[in-house]
């Protein structure tokens, strides 16, 4: 089954969720010199000094990486998200998007071709691999190609340009040449994407483009300011500088990632000063946030600019949700500001539509549906559902409107907002039992249709809308919630959105969609998922969230 990350991610859900390489010598045998060994050897014992003068910052994850460091990360490598919500401290991409626009990263620039199949960078000059070795445009060319050989089955969910290169061509040591077979609108964005488009070295693959696994379990092999090299004791991650990074120096001269993989465990970890801070929605409940808030012993912070959507989704193919009627009810049924405000604290955002409409392409105006349980009422005694024997459960022809709403609990406070909703739906006459599933058994489920109504996400960051908007068209088929939206559309526009250069017709084909989603009530948003961090004030001024917040981002850390 295929995880979205986010990885982002998709991960999608963020599985839902989720390479680049490092340059080759001069000789192009993949190793170095004697004289470069003993560079780096000193560099890295340099960078591992962990003494009182040294800046060092402890946080946490809830899973350990035993997928390893590559940056790519899909659902056949690992059970979790793996690195993908730390891959930027490692790796870099070609390029980024910040504040709305692309701008370089590895490449100082690009050109693209009038057809729109044809991307030429100019990489930055110098830019070395966490060994040393140059980053060069031989180094991406082969990152970028084992993307495709590594990614597998999962290729096409995390990204519609790896499937449709054509050749990557290294001309000379600083350009780098992607020819596609057809014109893709979202290629920039998508090799912004660390998951799976950050730049490996290319001494991590094999001959046939395989990553060497057991190399990347003791080592990262990016151009990102940190790395790894094997510091694990069962428990704690221990990462340093990159000697050759090329951007400014972090702060922080080393840092730690605990693994606790219960989110009540986090918290008291960070009173204990065990840990340092907690960074992520998903590391941290609603309660725990406003219970640091509120105590001077620590700093907390929010992100007002939303990462994701939470969305119910339903299962079309059957009774009762392939009643129009049925979905709206839904709609109004659902109380997103007291969603919003009582269950999650002002921690996440009522949402009105699938994507926030600061995302590319999403300002658009689209129908929003107020809370009015009177009118989702109206709307089931419409379609046949009535509550005849007054038990205040409705049912139809001797069928109750009874299901049961999966999710899974990995993020944050979402299980308590799944209870309020079946509480809330339970009003107008639905009865809705809630089932929290483990990670792999809820994808399992989605996957299979074995579902009547299910919380389901976004991919965010990167991800939206690009990707699940990809996913949409049933000849993708990689989100078994989206794909049903295509049955709404008219036939073949997701196929023309992918292949289109034309940015008036892109912003057409958008406005078709985000406008017949709700028009169809074929999903209903009710929150934005924004980040949180909490910190130990007397060791953190504060953090700065990264451009896509969802990321953990070391350098973000202000020490005192």
């Amino acid at each position: 089954m295929k995880m979205k990350k986010f990885f982002a991610a998709a991960a999608a859900f963020a599985i839902c969720a989720n390479m680049a390489a490092c340059g080759s010598t001069s000789d192009n045998t993949g190793t170095t010199s004697e004289t470069d060994d003993a560079e780096v050897s000193s560099a890295a014992d340099n960078n591992s000094d962990t003494s009182s003068e040294s800046k060092n910052v402890t946080l946490c994850e809830s899973w350990t990486f035993d997928a390893g460091f590559y940056a790519v990360v899909h659902g056949g490598m690992s059970s979790n998200y793996g690195i993908s919500y730390w891959g930027h401290n490692f790796y870099d991409t070609l390029v980024v998007y910040e504040d709305g626009e692309y701008k370089g990263s590895l490449a100082e620039k690009w050109d693209v071709s009038e057809d729109g199949k044809e991307y030429t960078f100019t990489l930055r000059d110098g830019i070395k691999f966490s060994d040393g070795t140059p980053c060069d445009a031989a180094a991406v060319k082969k990152s970028l190609e084992a993307a495709t050989v590594n990614l597998g089955m999962y290729i096409g969910s995390y990204g519609k340009l790896m499937t449709v290169i054509d050749t990557i061509e290294a001309p000379d040591e600083s350009t780098v040449v992607i020819k596609l077979t057809q014109p893709y609108y979202g290629t920039l964005n998508d090799l912004s994407t660390c998951n799976p488009l950050g730049i490996v070295n290319p001494n991590g693959f094999n001959d046939d483009l395989t990553y060497k696994a057991d190399d990347f379990q003791t080592m990262t092999m990016g151009t990102g300011p940190y790395m790894y090299q094997g510091d694990f004791d069962g428990s704690v991650y221990t990462f340093v500088r990159n000697p050759y990074y090329w951007g400014e120096a972090p702060e922080t001269d080393t840092f730690k990632i605990k693994v606790i993989p219960d989110n009540d465990a986090k918290v008291l970890a960070l009173r204990s000063g065990e840990i340092d801070a907690i960074t992520g929605a998903a590391r941290l409940s609603a309660d725990a946030y406003t219970e640091l808030s509120a105590d001077s012993s620590f700093g907390t912070a929010i992100n007002d600019e939303p990462t994701l959507t939470n969305y119910i989704g339903f299962n079309m193919s059957k009774a009762p949700f392939d009643d129009k009627n049925v979905r709206l009810a839904v709609e109004y049924a659902i109380d997103k500001d007291s969603i919003s405000n009582d269950v999650f604290q002002g921690t996440m955002t009522p949402a009105d539509t699938l994507f926030s409409r600061s995302k590319p392409y999403c300002d658009v105006d689209v129908t929003v549906y107020d809370y009015d349980p009177d009118k989702a009422a109206q709307l089931l005694d419409e379609a046949g559902w009535t509550d005849s024997d007054g038990d205040g459960i409705r049912e139809k022809d001797g069928t109750p409107l009874e299901m049961t709403m999966l999710y899974t609990s990995d993020y944050g406070s979402i299980g308590d907002g799944m209870l309020a909703i079946a509480s809330q739906l339970g009003k107008v006459g639905f009865k809705v039992d809630v089932s929290d599933m483990d990670m792999m058994t809820y994808y399992g489920a989605s996957m299979n249709g074995e579902y009547d109504i299910i919380h389901y996400r976004t991919y965010g960051g990167s991800f939206d809308p690009f990707t699940i908007v990809t996913n949409m068209d049933p000849a993708v088929s990689a989100d078994p919630v989206a794909v049903q939206f295509a049955a709404f559309l008219p036939e073949g526009i997701i196929s023309e959105l992918d292949c289109s250069s034309d940015e008036n017709r892109i912003n057409e084909i958008y406005k078709t969609i985000l406008t017949t989603i709700p028009d169809e009530a074929l999903c209903v948003p009710f929150a934005n998922t924004v980040e949180l961090a909490a910190w130990n004030s007397e060791k953190i001024n504060g953090y700065e969230f990264c451009s896509d917040s969802q990321y953990v981002e070391v350098s973000g850390i202000d020490l005192k």
